[in-house]
């Protein structure tokens, strides 16, 4: 980034909040339009679920490549490639004719979207110490929690509106005002190389992975991460299916459900932020741990007790959940990539790839359990949760 834009710490949040936003844009803003996507492309639930998993999957095995790579050429290109990537790949959703078509854009446009995740991700490592970086990524999430929040309400009005091609072609054009961004505001002084010698040999490419992956922290981060995103994402992915199919909600309702809960996830980080800044880490997590428990129990009761085909109590529980979701992305991916400053694009890229892989694996079971019975949304819920619970809880005591 150029000096002035990096001496400028609102610049750096704005900018960084406006790359992360594209992750739950491009999931939020279509997931109302998908059974009209599923009606007229043909497809059964597993495909139309796959229209997700591929986004995710692409996001996720991508990220192996662009960490290591963003800390060796700087942030910058591969900001600018992963940019283009994603807006040509809008496109080609826009103009699916089919299933696997559409299926395959998603999956590319995965790939560029963690292109730009990781780097604001590891950028964030690049320009603070490990306290100062952490308020600013709660501020920058706080930026993509508002995002989210309008993408459901964009989401719904578009899906009754519009055609969902001019959805998936939006997203195409924001793309490129991210790719304008960069390449008129960053550059990659003193953001990348950060412990690179000219002349000094490579090391060998797995070797900053294993040393990664043998900390312990940072296992128990990517856990928490994986754990809480799966719960927010599966949820969302698997309600907008059984809420219009089995209990009969409309497309335009849905989308304001998903701004009710992106709200709280808003509200979250808010909160995160001033618990951090009054009483630490520590304190933080264990209202993270409470919170994704208490969310735990209501989504076992709804399981148990058939009370999931109430649609409001339903809501009440995964809002309650996404209160602490907001804590746990905070407290989760920061805490992930803080230990290596001098690796903290393969760090970011390590901890992406794990926490995807947990949702696709999770949301590939889930699909299929759905399609045999819609109560296994709420049972799906309550391990997510119980799990983001247990390991918010186990990394409270350990800090």
């Amino acid at each position: 980034m150029s000096r002035r834009f990096l001496s400028h710490t609102p610049s750096v949040v704005g900018f960084v909040a406006f790359a992360l936003s594209f992750q739950p844009m491009s999931t939020d803003l279509y997931l109302p339009s998908l059974p009209a996507i599923t009606q007229q492309l043909g497809l059964g639930v597993s495909a139309s679920q796959w229209t997700l998993l591929a986004l995710l999957l692409g996001f996720a095995l991508s990220q192996l490549v662009w960490g290591p790579v963003s800390d060796r050429i700087g942030r910058r290109k591969v900001l600018l490639v992963g940019g283009a990537m994603y807006a040509l790949s809008a496109l080609a959703c826009a103009l699916s004719g089919s299933g696997a078509m559409l299926i395959a854009a998603r999956a590319t446009m995965g790939c560029g979207l963690a292109a730009m995740i990781v780097c604001v991700r590891a950028l964030v490592r690049d320009l603070y110490e490990v306290q100062e970086g952490q308020q600013v990524f709660a501020r920058a999430l706080t930026g993509m929690a508002i995002a989210a929040t309008l993408s459901g309400v964009a989401g719904g009005l578009l899906a009754k509106w519009a055609d969902w091609r001019f959805t998936l072609g939006l997203l195409g054009v924001l793309a490129l005002m991210l790719w304008a961004l960069t390449w008129r505001h960053v550059d990659d002084d003193g953001t990348q190389k950060v412990n690179a010698k000219a002349d000094a040999p490579p090391a060998p490419t797995w070797a900053p992975w294993l040393h990664i992956l043998r900390h312990a922290e940072f296992r128990l981060n990517t856990g928490l991460a994986g754990f809480t995103y799966a719960e927010a994402i599966l949820f969302i992915g698997g309600s907008s299916l059984v809420l219009v199919r089995h209990l009969g909600v409309s497309p335009g309702t849905v989308g304001l459900l998903m701004t009710l809960y992106s709200g709280c996830f808003l509200a979250g980080t808010m909160l995160c932020r001033r618990v951090l800044r009054q009483a630490g880490r520590p304190q933080a997590l264990r209202l993270a741990s409470q919170m994704s428990g208490t969310a735990c129990v209501g989504f076992a009761l709804l399981a148990l007790t058939g009370g999931w085909q109430n649609v409001l109590l339903l809501m009440l529980v995964q809002m309650a959940y996404m209160l602490g979701h907001g804590f746990n992305q905070v407290c989760s991916q920061s805490g992930a990539v803080a230990p290596f400053p001098e690796n903290a694009g393969t760090a970011a890229a390590l901890s992406g790839t794990l926490m995807i892989l947990c949702s696709v694996l999770l949301g590939q079971l889930q699909s299929w359990v759905l399609g045999q019975t819609p109560a296994a949304l709420p049972c799906f819920a309550a391990v997510n949760a119980g799990m983001a619970g247990l390991l918010a809880w186990r990394l409270r005591h350990r800090w």
